[in-house]
Protein backbone atom coordinates (compact mmCIF):
# COMPACT_ATOMS: atom_id res chain seq x y z
CA UNK A 1 0.00 0.00 0.00
CA UNK A 2 3.12 2.07 -0.19
CA UNK A 3 2.99 2.89 -3.85
CA UNK A 4 -1.01 3.52 -3.00
CA UNK A 5 -0.34 6.39 -0.39
CA UNK A 6 1.94 8.23 -2.54
CA UNK A 7 -0.74 8.41 -5.26
CA UNK A 8 -2.96 9.46 -2.21
CA UNK A 9 -0.87 11.66 -1.07
CA UNK A 10 -0.14 13.41 -4.38
CA UNK A 11 -4.28 13.90 -5.08
CA UNK A 12 -4.58 15.52 -1.46
CA UNK A 13 -1.46 17.89 -1.93
CA UNK A 14 -3.53 19.13 -5.09
CA UNK A 15 -6.18 19.35 -2.70
CA UNK A 16 -3.99 21.76 -0.19
CA UNK A 17 -3.99 24.63 -2.69
CA UNK A 18 -7.64 24.70 -2.18
CA UNK A 19 -7.51 24.83 1.39
CA UNK A 20 -8.84 28.54 1.80
CA UNK A 21 -11.60 27.95 -0.32
CA UNK A 22 -12.67 25.15 1.26
CA UNK A 23 -12.02 26.23 4.81
CA UNK A 24 -14.66 28.97 3.59
CA UNK A 25 -17.79 26.51 2.73
CA UNK A 26 -17.54 26.11 6.55
CA UNK A 27 -15.68 22.32 6.45
CA UNK A 28 -12.95 21.21 8.74
CA UNK A 29 -10.06 20.63 6.26
CA UNK A 30 -7.84 18.49 8.22
CA UNK A 31 -10.78 16.32 9.35
CA UNK A 32 -12.09 16.50 5.73
CA UNK A 33 -8.52 15.84 4.77
CA UNK A 34 -7.94 12.67 7.03
CA UNK A 35 -11.45 11.50 5.62
CA UNK A 36 -10.25 11.49 1.89
CA UNK A 37 -7.44 9.93 2.55
CA UNK A 38 -8.33 6.79 4.42
CA UNK A 39 -11.44 7.12 1.48
CA UNK A 40 -8.84 6.40 -1.34
CA UNK A 41 -6.51 3.80 0.95
CA UNK A 42 -10.27 1.65 0.76
CA UNK A 43 -10.67 2.35 -2.55
CA UNK A 44 -9.99 -1.52 -4.16
CA UNK A 45 -13.62 -2.11 -3.00
CA UNK A 46 -15.57 0.04 -4.18
CA UNK A 47 -13.39 1.21 -7.49
CA UNK A 48 -16.08 1.87 -10.61
CA UNK A 49 -16.72 -0.96 -12.43
CA UNK A 50 -14.54 -0.13 -15.44
CA UNK A 51 -11.97 1.87 -13.54
CA UNK A 52 -11.32 -1.58 -11.78
CA UNK A 53 -8.52 -3.96 -13.26
CA UNK A 54 -7.34 -6.50 -10.47
CA UNK A 55 -6.53 -9.73 -12.01
CA UNK A 56 -8.39 -12.55 -10.88
CA UNK A 57 -5.59 -13.72 -8.49
CA UNK A 58 -3.31 -10.86 -8.38
CA UNK A 59 -3.75 -8.09 -6.61
CA UNK A 60 -2.44 -4.91 -8.36
CA UNK A 61 -0.60 -1.60 -6.92
CA UNK A 62 -3.51 1.18 -7.28
CA UNK A 63 -0.74 3.11 -9.47
CA UNK A 64 -0.94 0.48 -11.94
CA UNK A 65 -5.00 0.03 -11.66
CA UNK A 66 -5.67 3.83 -12.84
CA UNK A 67 -3.05 2.98 -15.81
CA UNK A 68 -4.45 -0.47 -16.76
CA UNK A 69 -8.32 0.94 -16.57
CA UNK A 70 -8.52 4.51 -17.83
CA UNK A 71 -6.77 3.25 -21.09
CA UNK A 72 -10.68 2.60 -22.05
CA UNK A 73 -12.21 5.64 -21.70
CA UNK A 74 -9.12 6.92 -23.84
CA UNK A 75 -10.07 4.86 -26.58
CA UNK A 76 -13.78 5.61 -26.50
CA UNK A 77 -12.74 9.46 -26.07
CA UNK A 78 -11.16 8.71 -30.34
CA UNK A 79 -14.93 8.82 -31.77
CA UNK A 80 -15.11 12.27 -30.52
CA UNK A 81 -11.90 13.69 -31.98
CA UNK A 82 -13.67 13.85 -35.84
CA UNK A 83 -15.69 16.37 -34.01
CA UNK A 84 -13.00 18.47 -33.35
CA UNK A 85 -11.02 18.41 -36.46
CA UNK A 86 -14.21 18.00 -38.66
CA UNK A 87 -13.78 21.36 -40.80
CA UNK A 88 -17.57 22.66 -41.75
CA UNK A 89 -17.39 26.10 -40.54
CA UNK A 90 -19.68 25.35 -37.83
CA UNK A 91 -18.46 25.07 -34.63
CA UNK A 92 -21.69 25.19 -32.72
CA UNK A 93 -22.94 22.00 -34.59
CA UNK A 94 -20.09 20.08 -34.42
CA UNK A 95 -18.97 21.28 -30.62
CA UNK A 96 -22.82 20.60 -29.64
CA UNK A 97 -22.74 16.68 -30.96
CA UNK A 98 -19.62 16.95 -29.00
CA UNK A 99 -20.98 17.81 -25.77
CA UNK A 100 -24.06 15.51 -26.24
CA UNK A 101 -21.86 12.37 -26.65
CA UNK A 102 -19.47 13.43 -24.22
CA UNK A 103 -22.50 14.09 -21.19
CA UNK A 104 -24.19 11.16 -22.56
CA UNK A 105 -20.77 9.29 -21.32
CA UNK A 106 -20.40 11.38 -18.48
CA UNK A 107 -23.89 10.95 -17.23
CA UNK A 108 -24.07 7.30 -17.95
CA UNK A 109 -21.20 6.59 -15.79
CA UNK A 110 -22.24 8.94 -13.07
CA UNK A 111 -25.58 7.27 -12.87
CA UNK A 112 -24.19 3.60 -12.89
CA UNK A 113 -21.00 3.85 -10.91
CA UNK A 114 -20.63 6.85 -9.19
CA UNK A 115 -24.48 6.79 -7.30
CA UNK A 116 -23.40 4.06 -5.37
CA UNK A 117 -20.29 6.99 -3.81
CA UNK A 118 -22.48 9.55 -3.24
CA UNK A 119 -24.97 7.48 -1.21
CA UNK A 120 -22.70 5.46 0.60
CA UNK A 121 -23.64 4.84 4.15
CA UNK A 122 -21.47 2.55 5.50
CA UNK A 123 -18.98 4.83 7.08
CA UNK A 124 -21.72 6.47 9.33
CA UNK A 125 -20.87 3.83 11.78
CA UNK A 126 -17.87 5.30 12.53
CA UNK A 127 -17.86 8.83 11.27
CA UNK A 128 -21.12 9.85 12.86
CA UNK A 129 -19.88 8.62 16.31
CA UNK A 130 -16.58 11.30 16.13
CA UNK A 131 -17.08 15.19 16.16
CA UNK A 132 -17.32 15.84 12.66
CA UNK A 133 -19.81 17.93 11.42
CA UNK A 134 -22.39 17.40 8.41
CA UNK A 135 -20.78 19.71 6.01
CA UNK A 136 -17.40 18.28 6.44
CA UNK A 137 -18.56 14.98 5.45
CA UNK A 138 -20.92 15.83 2.71
CA UNK A 139 -18.09 18.31 1.67
CA UNK A 140 -15.81 14.97 1.75
CA UNK A 141 -18.50 12.25 -0.71
CA UNK A 142 -18.46 15.04 -3.11
CA UNK A 143 -14.89 15.35 -3.61
CA UNK A 144 -14.77 11.53 -3.61
CA UNK A 145 -16.76 10.86 -6.09
CA UNK A 146 -15.70 14.19 -8.20
CA UNK A 147 -11.98 13.15 -8.14
CA UNK A 148 -13.29 9.61 -9.88
CA UNK A 149 -14.79 11.59 -12.08
CA UNK A 150 -12.46 14.03 -13.14
CA UNK A 151 -10.19 11.12 -13.69
CA UNK A 152 -12.82 9.61 -16.02
CA UNK A 153 -13.80 12.69 -17.91
CA UNK A 154 -9.78 13.68 -18.19
CA UNK A 155 -9.33 10.32 -20.15
CA UNK A 156 -12.47 10.36 -21.85
CA UNK A 157 -11.47 13.93 -23.36
CA UNK A 158 -7.31 13.70 -23.77
CA UNK A 159 -7.86 12.73 -27.33
CA UNK A 160 -10.20 15.61 -28.21
CA UNK A 161 -8.08 18.09 -26.44
CA UNK A 162 -4.80 17.09 -28.02
CA UNK A 163 -6.43 17.31 -31.38
CA UNK A 164 -8.16 20.76 -30.54
CA UNK A 165 -4.59 21.92 -29.41
CA UNK A 166 -3.23 21.06 -32.94
CA UNK A 167 -6.05 21.88 -35.09
CA UNK A 168 -7.25 25.11 -33.26
CA UNK A 169 -4.65 26.17 -31.01
CA UNK A 170 -3.94 26.97 -27.33
CA UNK A 171 -7.11 29.62 -27.05
CA UNK A 172 -9.84 26.65 -28.39
CA UNK A 173 -7.10 24.22 -25.63
CA UNK A 174 -7.91 26.14 -22.82
CA UNK A 175 -12.10 26.68 -23.61
CA UNK A 176 -12.43 23.29 -23.97
CA UNK A 177 -10.27 22.41 -20.40
CA UNK A 178 -12.51 24.85 -18.88
CA UNK A 179 -15.63 23.39 -20.32
CA UNK A 180 -14.53 20.01 -19.31
CA UNK A 181 -14.39 21.24 -15.71
CA UNK A 182 -17.49 22.57 -15.97
CA UNK A 183 -19.69 19.74 -17.24
CA UNK A 184 -18.08 18.20 -14.45
CA UNK A 185 -19.25 19.74 -11.48
CA UNK A 186 -22.50 20.36 -13.32
CA UNK A 187 -23.02 16.44 -13.79
CA UNK A 188 -21.90 15.51 -9.96
CA UNK A 189 -23.88 18.62 -8.36
CA UNK A 190 -27.13 18.22 -10.28
CA UNK A 191 -27.34 14.55 -9.77
CA UNK A 192 -26.88 15.02 -5.72
CA UNK A 193 -29.90 17.54 -5.83
CA UNK A 194 -31.75 15.59 -7.52
CA UNK A 195 -31.21 12.44 -4.70
CA UNK A 196 -31.67 15.07 -2.54
CA UNK A 197 -34.81 16.65 -3.50
CA UNK A 198 -35.75 12.85 -3.43
CA UNK A 199 -34.70 12.26 0.24
CA UNK A 200 -36.93 15.02 1.47
CA UNK A 201 -39.85 13.94 0.61
CA UNK A 202 -39.17 9.97 0.84
CA UNK A 203 -37.77 7.22 2.91
CA UNK A 204 -37.54 4.01 3.91
CA UNK A 205 -37.81 1.17 0.85
CA UNK A 206 -39.45 3.59 -1.19
CA UNK A 207 -36.66 6.09 -1.45
CA UNK A 208 -34.32 3.43 -2.75
CA UNK A 209 -37.08 1.74 -5.32
CA UNK A 210 -37.50 5.49 -6.17
CA UNK A 211 -33.53 6.34 -6.64
CA UNK A 212 -33.36 3.12 -9.78
CA UNK A 213 -36.52 4.40 -10.96
CA UNK A 214 -34.99 8.51 -11.16
CA UNK A 215 -31.66 6.93 -12.67
CA UNK A 216 -33.35 4.60 -15.25
CA UNK A 217 -35.37 8.43 -16.19
CA UNK A 218 -32.12 10.21 -16.49
CA UNK A 219 -30.52 7.33 -18.60
CA UNK A 220 -33.96 7.49 -20.58
CA UNK A 221 -33.35 11.55 -20.67
CA UNK A 222 -29.88 11.91 -21.69
CA UNK A 223 -30.60 9.19 -24.73
CA UNK A 224 -33.86 11.40 -26.03
CA UNK A 225 -31.67 14.89 -24.90
CA UNK A 226 -29.38 13.79 -27.47
CA UNK A 227 -31.38 13.72 -30.56
CA UNK A 228 -33.14 17.00 -29.80
CA UNK A 229 -29.56 18.59 -29.76
CA UNK A 230 -29.57 17.54 -33.59
CA UNK A 231 -32.79 18.46 -34.00
CA UNK A 232 -31.68 22.37 -32.94
CA UNK A 233 -29.79 22.54 -36.58
CA UNK A 234 -31.28 21.93 -40.15
CA UNK A 235 -29.22 20.64 -42.63
CA UNK A 236 -29.24 22.00 -46.43
CA UNK A 237 -27.00 21.33 -49.29
CA UNK A 238 -25.45 24.60 -48.33
CA UNK A 239 -24.17 23.99 -44.94
CA UNK A 240 -25.63 23.94 -41.20
CA UNK A 241 -27.79 26.36 -39.76
CA UNK A 242 -28.58 26.84 -36.08
CA UNK A 243 -32.70 27.48 -35.64
CA UNK A 244 -33.11 29.28 -32.49
CA UNK A 245 -36.28 27.91 -30.39
CA UNK A 246 -37.22 28.10 -26.31
CA UNK A 247 -36.69 24.94 -25.13
CA UNK A 248 -33.32 24.75 -26.86
CA UNK A 249 -32.35 26.78 -23.15
CA UNK A 250 -32.55 23.12 -21.63
CA UNK A 251 -30.21 21.49 -23.71
CA UNK A 252 -26.77 21.45 -21.67
CA UNK A 253 -24.74 20.80 -25.13
CA UNK A 254 -25.99 23.66 -26.75
CA UNK A 255 -24.72 26.04 -23.85
CA UNK A 256 -20.98 24.53 -24.39
CA UNK A 257 -21.54 24.87 -28.09
CA UNK A 258 -22.36 28.07 -28.86
CA UNK A 259 -18.80 29.89 -26.74
CA UNK A 260 -17.16 28.34 -29.92
CA UNK A 261 -19.71 29.83 -32.29
CA UNK A 262 -18.84 33.09 -30.77
CA UNK A 263 -15.57 33.20 -30.26
CA UNK A 264 -14.16 31.03 -32.97
CA UNK A 265 -16.55 31.67 -35.86
CA UNK A 266 -17.56 35.23 -35.24
CA UNK A 267 -21.11 34.39 -33.76
CA UNK A 268 -23.14 36.66 -31.92
CA UNK A 269 -26.43 37.98 -31.06
CA UNK A 270 -28.72 37.98 -27.85
CA UNK A 271 -29.40 34.50 -28.03
CA UNK A 272 -25.37 32.69 -28.38
CA UNK A 273 -24.71 35.39 -25.62
CA UNK A 274 -27.40 33.95 -23.51
CA UNK A 275 -26.17 30.27 -24.31
CA UNK A 276 -22.92 31.41 -23.34
CA UNK A 277 -24.21 32.58 -20.11
CA UNK A 278 -26.12 29.83 -18.88
CA UNK A 279 -23.14 27.52 -19.24
CA UNK A 280 -21.01 29.17 -16.64
CA UNK A 281 -23.93 30.42 -14.19
CA UNK A 282 -25.96 26.90 -13.78
CA UNK A 283 -22.79 24.70 -12.59
CA UNK A 284 -22.16 27.99 -10.01
CA UNK A 285 -25.08 28.13 -8.93
CA UNK A 286 -25.61 24.67 -8.48
CA UNK A 287 -22.58 24.50 -6.57
CA UNK A 288 -23.42 27.28 -4.39
CA UNK A 289 -27.10 25.80 -3.90
CA UNK A 290 -25.50 22.23 -2.96
CA UNK A 291 -22.79 23.34 -0.63
CA UNK A 292 -25.92 25.39 1.49
CA UNK A 293 -27.71 22.14 1.82
CA UNK A 294 -24.99 19.79 1.89
CA UNK A 295 -25.92 19.37 6.16
CA UNK A 296 -29.20 18.23 4.60
CA UNK A 297 -28.02 15.83 2.12
CA UNK A 298 -26.27 14.45 5.25
CA UNK A 299 -29.16 14.26 7.41
CA UNK A 300 -31.62 12.84 4.70
CA UNK A 301 -29.06 9.93 3.86
CA UNK A 302 -29.28 8.58 7.10
CA UNK A 303 -33.34 7.12 5.78
CA UNK A 304 -30.91 5.43 3.44
CA UNK A 305 -29.66 3.31 6.80
CA UNK A 306 -33.67 2.78 8.31
CA UNK A 307 -34.89 1.27 5.14
CA UNK A 308 -36.99 -1.67 6.05
CA UNK A 309 -37.73 -4.38 3.77
CA UNK A 310 -40.63 -4.76 1.90
CA UNK A 311 -43.20 -7.33 2.29
CA UNK A 312 -42.37 -10.04 -0.51
CA UNK A 313 -44.90 -12.38 -0.05
CA UNK A 314 -46.70 -11.98 -3.35
CA UNK A 315 -43.85 -11.58 -5.55
CA UNK A 316 -42.11 -14.81 -3.46
CA UNK A 317 -45.27 -16.98 -5.05
CA UNK A 318 -44.94 -15.62 -8.41
CA UNK A 319 -41.68 -16.63 -8.37
CA UNK A 320 -42.60 -20.45 -7.46
CA UNK A 321 -44.79 -20.32 -10.14
CA UNK A 322 -42.68 -18.80 -12.82
CA UNK A 323 -39.61 -20.94 -11.60
CA UNK A 324 -41.74 -24.20 -11.65
CA UNK A 325 -42.68 -23.08 -15.23
CA UNK A 326 -39.57 -22.64 -16.67
CA UNK A 327 -37.38 -25.41 -14.53
CA UNK A 328 -37.12 -28.90 -14.49
CA UNK A 329 -35.39 -29.75 -10.90
CA UNK A 330 -36.15 -28.47 -7.38
CA UNK A 331 -33.03 -27.34 -7.12
CA UNK A 332 -32.90 -25.24 -10.23
CA UNK A 333 -36.43 -23.76 -8.78
CA UNK A 334 -34.69 -22.63 -5.70
CA UNK A 335 -31.61 -20.80 -8.12
CA UNK A 336 -34.26 -19.44 -9.55
CA UNK A 337 -35.81 -17.47 -6.52
CA UNK A 338 -32.69 -16.78 -5.48
CA UNK A 339 -31.34 -14.93 -8.52
CA UNK A 340 -34.96 -13.52 -8.78
CA UNK A 341 -34.97 -11.63 -5.21
CA UNK A 342 -31.04 -10.41 -5.64
CA UNK A 343 -31.84 -8.75 -9.00
CA UNK A 344 -35.03 -7.18 -7.47
CA UNK A 345 -34.14 -6.40 -4.12
CA UNK A 346 -30.22 -5.63 -3.59
CA UNK A 347 -29.22 -1.92 -4.24
CA UNK A 348 -26.13 -1.85 -5.58
CA UNK A 349 -26.91 -4.72 -8.11
CA UNK A 350 -30.06 -2.50 -9.39
CA UNK A 351 -27.79 0.89 -9.10
CA UNK A 352 -25.52 -0.65 -11.94
CA UNK A 353 -27.89 -2.58 -14.10
CA UNK A 354 -31.48 -0.92 -14.31
CA UNK A 355 -30.34 2.31 -15.89
CA UNK A 356 -28.85 0.42 -18.92
CA UNK A 357 -33.01 -1.59 -18.50
CA UNK A 358 -34.31 1.77 -19.50
CA UNK A 359 -31.62 2.47 -22.30
CA UNK A 360 -32.59 -0.58 -23.87
CA UNK A 361 -36.18 0.20 -23.49
CA UNK A 362 -36.00 3.40 -25.53
CA UNK A 363 -33.39 2.98 -28.14
CA UNK A 364 -35.10 1.31 -30.81
CA UNK A 365 -37.43 4.58 -30.83
CA UNK A 366 -34.10 6.89 -31.04
CA UNK A 367 -34.03 4.84 -34.82
CA UNK A 368 -37.83 5.59 -35.51
CA UNK A 369 -36.98 9.19 -34.96
CA UNK A 370 -34.64 9.27 -38.12
CA UNK A 371 -37.35 7.55 -39.99
CA UNK A 372 -40.05 9.79 -39.63
CA UNK A 373 -38.19 12.75 -40.10
CA UNK A 374 -37.52 11.32 -43.87
CA UNK A 375 -41.01 9.49 -44.43
CA UNK A 376 -44.44 10.07 -43.96
CA UNK A 377 -46.56 8.45 -41.72
CA UNK A 378 -47.72 6.00 -44.11
CA UNK A 379 -44.31 5.10 -45.07
CA UNK A 380 -43.25 4.37 -42.25
CA UNK A 381 -45.32 1.70 -41.07
CA UNK A 382 -44.82 0.17 -44.55
CA UNK A 383 -40.65 0.51 -43.57
CA UNK A 384 -38.23 -2.53 -42.19
CA UNK A 385 -38.07 -0.58 -38.88
CA UNK A 386 -38.68 -3.62 -37.32
CA UNK A 387 -35.22 -4.67 -36.86
CA UNK A 388 -34.38 -1.99 -35.18
CA UNK A 389 -36.06 -4.06 -32.13
CA UNK A 390 -32.63 -6.08 -32.56
CA UNK A 391 -30.95 -3.08 -30.48
CA UNK A 392 -32.52 -4.49 -27.12
CA UNK A 393 -30.70 -7.75 -26.89
CA UNK A 394 -27.24 -5.30 -26.26
CA UNK A 395 -29.66 -5.45 -22.67
CA UNK A 396 -28.59 -9.16 -22.94
CA UNK A 397 -25.09 -8.96 -22.98
CA UNK A 398 -24.77 -5.81 -20.70
CA UNK A 399 -26.98 -7.69 -17.58
CA UNK A 400 -25.47 -11.04 -18.35
CA UNK A 401 -21.96 -9.90 -17.67
CA UNK A 402 -23.23 -8.51 -14.59
CA UNK A 403 -24.70 -11.67 -12.87
CA UNK A 404 -21.85 -12.65 -11.40
CA UNK A 405 -21.17 -9.56 -9.59
CA UNK A 406 -23.41 -8.60 -6.29
CA UNK A 407 -22.90 -6.02 -3.04
CA UNK A 408 -23.25 -9.15 -1.04
CA UNK A 409 -20.36 -11.22 -3.04
CA UNK A 410 -19.12 -13.02 0.10
CA UNK A 411 -22.40 -14.76 1.05
CA UNK A 412 -21.45 -16.92 -2.29
CA UNK A 413 -19.47 -19.06 -0.55
CA UNK A 414 -23.22 -20.99 0.51
CA UNK A 415 -23.12 -21.84 -3.15
CA UNK A 416 -20.39 -23.76 -2.82
CA UNK A 417 -21.66 -25.53 -0.10
CA UNK A 418 -24.72 -26.69 -0.32
CA UNK A 419 -25.04 -30.37 -1.46
CA UNK A 420 -25.78 -29.49 -5.80
CA UNK A 421 -24.74 -32.41 -7.80
CA UNK A 422 -24.50 -30.41 -10.52
CA UNK A 423 -23.33 -27.04 -10.24
CA UNK A 424 -24.92 -25.55 -13.99
CA UNK A 425 -28.36 -25.16 -11.76
CA UNK A 426 -26.55 -21.70 -10.56
CA UNK A 427 -26.18 -20.51 -14.06
CA UNK A 428 -28.86 -22.10 -15.76
CA UNK A 429 -31.68 -20.56 -12.34
CA UNK A 430 -29.70 -16.87 -12.55
CA UNK A 431 -30.04 -16.95 -17.10
CA UNK A 432 -33.82 -17.74 -16.91
CA UNK A 433 -34.58 -15.44 -13.90
CA UNK A 434 -33.17 -12.78 -15.72
CA UNK A 435 -35.33 -14.30 -18.81
CA UNK A 436 -38.48 -14.54 -17.10
CA UNK A 437 -37.97 -11.14 -14.79
CA UNK A 438 -36.19 -8.75 -17.16
CA UNK A 439 -35.62 -9.74 -20.69
CA UNK A 440 -39.41 -10.92 -21.68
CA UNK A 441 -41.46 -8.17 -19.68
CA UNK A 442 -39.63 -5.47 -21.22
CA UNK A 443 -39.28 -7.37 -24.60
CA UNK A 444 -43.04 -7.64 -24.61
CA UNK A 445 -43.79 -4.12 -24.13
CA UNK A 446 -41.72 -2.99 -26.89
CA UNK A 447 -43.43 -5.79 -28.86
CA UNK A 448 -47.46 -4.48 -28.28
CA UNK A 449 -45.94 -1.01 -29.32
CA UNK A 450 -44.44 -2.52 -32.28
CA UNK A 451 -47.15 -4.62 -33.62
CA UNK A 452 -49.86 -1.38 -32.72
CA UNK A 453 -47.34 0.81 -35.16
CA UNK A 454 -46.88 -1.66 -37.85
CA UNK A 455 -49.60 -3.56 -37.49
CA UNK A 456 -49.81 -7.86 -37.18
CA UNK A 457 -47.87 -8.65 -40.33
CA UNK A 458 -44.59 -8.28 -38.00
CA UNK A 459 -45.73 -10.93 -35.75
CA UNK A 460 -43.44 -13.75 -37.26
CA UNK A 461 -40.46 -11.08 -37.09
CA UNK A 462 -41.23 -10.04 -33.67
CA UNK A 463 -40.66 -13.87 -32.80
CA UNK A 464 -37.96 -14.47 -34.84
CA UNK A 465 -35.87 -11.29 -32.86
CA UNK A 466 -37.93 -13.06 -29.52
CA UNK A 467 -36.28 -16.18 -29.94
CA UNK A 468 -32.81 -14.77 -31.20
CA UNK A 469 -32.40 -13.12 -27.80
CA UNK A 470 -33.51 -16.27 -25.64
CA UNK A 471 -30.93 -17.94 -27.85
CA UNK A 472 -28.00 -15.50 -27.27
CA UNK A 473 -28.96 -16.11 -23.23
CA UNK A 474 -26.95 -18.75 -22.50
CA UNK A 475 -24.47 -18.48 -25.81
CA UNK A 476 -23.90 -15.40 -23.87
CA UNK A 477 -23.67 -16.78 -20.61
CA UNK A 478 -20.72 -19.07 -21.53
CA UNK A 479 -18.46 -16.69 -22.29
CA UNK A 480 -19.43 -14.22 -19.74
CA UNK A 481 -20.26 -16.03 -16.83
CA UNK A 482 -17.31 -17.72 -15.92
CA UNK A 483 -17.71 -17.91 -12.19
CA UNK A 484 -20.84 -18.31 -10.12
CA UNK A 485 -23.61 -15.95 -10.28
CA UNK A 486 -23.34 -12.87 -7.56
CA UNK A 487 -19.90 -14.77 -6.65
CA UNK A 488 -17.64 -11.44 -7.04
CA UNK A 489 -17.72 -8.05 -5.66
CA UNK A 490 -18.40 -5.22 -8.22
CA UNK A 491 -14.96 -3.65 -7.20
CA UNK A 492 -13.26 -6.09 -9.02
CA UNK A 493 -14.80 -6.21 -12.13
CA UNK A 494 -12.59 -6.71 -15.35
CA UNK A 495 -12.24 -3.05 -17.89
CA UNK A 496 -11.87 -6.14 -20.76
CA UNK A 497 -15.38 -7.27 -20.06
CA UNK A 498 -16.50 -3.74 -21.30
CA UNK A 499 -15.29 -5.69 -24.76
CA UNK A 500 -18.11 -7.32 -24.76
CA UNK A 501 -20.57 -5.00 -25.47
CA UNK A 502 -18.38 -3.49 -28.30
CA UNK A 503 -18.12 -7.31 -29.64
CA UNK A 504 -22.21 -7.72 -29.18
CA UNK A 505 -22.39 -4.59 -32.21
CA UNK A 506 -21.14 -7.27 -34.93
CA UNK A 507 -22.97 -10.38 -33.23
CA UNK A 508 -26.26 -8.60 -33.31
CA UNK A 509 -25.64 -7.25 -36.97
CA UNK A 510 -24.79 -10.99 -38.15
CA UNK A 511 -28.79 -11.88 -36.31
CA UNK A 512 -30.11 -9.34 -38.44
CA UNK A 513 -28.58 -10.15 -41.54
CA UNK A 514 -29.45 -13.85 -41.74
CA UNK A 515 -32.73 -12.77 -40.35
CA UNK A 516 -33.34 -10.73 -43.67
CA UNK A 517 -31.27 -12.88 -45.90
CA UNK A 518 -34.25 -15.25 -44.76
CA UNK A 519 -36.67 -12.94 -44.94
CA UNK A 520 -36.49 -12.94 -48.84
CA UNK A 521 -37.25 -16.08 -49.37
CA UNK A 522 -41.00 -17.41 -49.47
CA UNK A 523 -41.85 -19.23 -46.11
CA UNK A 524 -37.90 -18.28 -44.92
CA UNK A 525 -38.98 -16.64 -41.81
CA UNK A 526 -40.61 -19.91 -40.97
CA UNK A 527 -37.56 -22.26 -41.95
CA UNK A 528 -35.38 -19.58 -39.63
CA UNK A 529 -37.72 -19.49 -36.83
CA UNK A 530 -37.40 -23.57 -36.48
CA UNK A 531 -33.54 -23.31 -36.51
CA UNK A 532 -34.29 -20.92 -34.02
CA UNK A 533 -36.03 -22.83 -31.64
CA UNK A 534 -33.87 -26.00 -32.08
CA UNK A 535 -30.80 -23.29 -31.11
CA UNK A 536 -32.43 -22.61 -28.26
CA UNK A 537 -33.17 -26.28 -26.97
CA UNK A 538 -29.47 -27.17 -28.01
CA UNK A 539 -28.41 -24.30 -26.17
CA UNK A 540 -30.13 -24.50 -22.65
CA UNK A 541 -29.98 -28.02 -22.34
CA UNK A 542 -26.64 -28.58 -23.14
CA UNK A 543 -24.11 -25.29 -23.02
CA UNK A 544 -24.08 -26.10 -18.54
CA UNK A 545 -24.09 -29.65 -18.81
CA UNK A 546 -21.97 -31.82 -17.22
CA UNK A 547 -20.75 -29.02 -14.70
CA UNK A 548 -20.12 -30.58 -11.72
CA UNK A 549 -20.18 -28.74 -8.13
CA UNK A 550 -16.48 -28.18 -7.08
CA UNK A 551 -17.09 -28.79 -3.08
CA UNK A 552 -12.82 -29.11 -2.77
CA UNK A 553 -13.33 -25.07 -3.19
CA UNK A 554 -15.68 -24.14 -0.74
CA UNK A 555 -13.95 -20.69 1.40
CA UNK A 556 -15.89 -19.89 4.63
CA UNK A 557 -15.16 -15.88 4.77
Amino acid sequence: MAESSSSDFRTLKILDRFRPIIAKTGADYDVLRLILRVKFQMDQRRVPMIMSSRAKKTESKESNLYVRSLWLYMLLGLIMVPFIVWDTGQFMFQMGILFGVLMFMIMTSMISDFSSVLLDIRDRNIISTKPVNARTVGLARAIHAGVYLFLLTGSLTVAPLIAGLITHGIGFFLLFLLQIILISMLILVTTSLIYLFMMKFLDGEKLRDMINMVQIIMSVGIAIGYQFVIRSFDIFHAGVVFTPAWWQLLLPPLWYASAYDWFFAGGGGVWIYTLTALAVVVPVICLIIYVKLMPSFELYLEKMAHAGQTSSRRRGKWDRRVAKLFCRSTEEQACFRLSANMMRNEREFKLKVYPSLGLALVMPYIIWYTGLQSNTWTEFRQGAYVYSLYLMLILVITVVTMLKYSGQYKAAWILRAAPLANESVLYKGALKAFLCNMFLPLFLLNAIVFTWTFGLRILPDLAIILLAGTALIPASGKFMLQQLPFSRSFSVAQESEGWYVFIAIPVLALFWGIHVFFRSFPMGVWVYGAILILANVLLWTLVYRGKKQEVNKVVMP
